[in-house]
């Protein structure tokens, strides 16, 4: 169960993606856009599972996803609201 700092990072990253994608994959589903909500979730499934699959190995790697988490929405969500949207 050893931790790695690059592992670490890249899921910090895939995360800030990830939850961008379920930002954009909510208001594309409210503004009923089916071809964008439909391809970010399919990303974020792909991303998910790498997040997934590191952290059974190593409960540490939950950190990194939850950050990244927080980021990633906090970015879209911020974007939009200066969008006005």
């Amino acid at each position: 169960m050893s931790f790695q700092p690059l592992i670490a990072l890249g899921l910090f990253a895939g995360y800030v993606v990830l939850d961008g994608l379920y930002a954009v994959y909510t208001l594309a589903v409210a503004q009923h856009r089916p071809v964008r909500a439909a391809s970010a979730g399919a990303v974020m499934y792909f991303l998910m599972a790498a997040g997934v699959l590191a952290f059974t190995g190593n409960f540490l790697y939950v950190i990194p996803c939850a950050a990244g988490s927080w980021v990633g929405t906090w970015l879209v969500v911020r974007r939009e609201a200066r969008r006005g949207a």
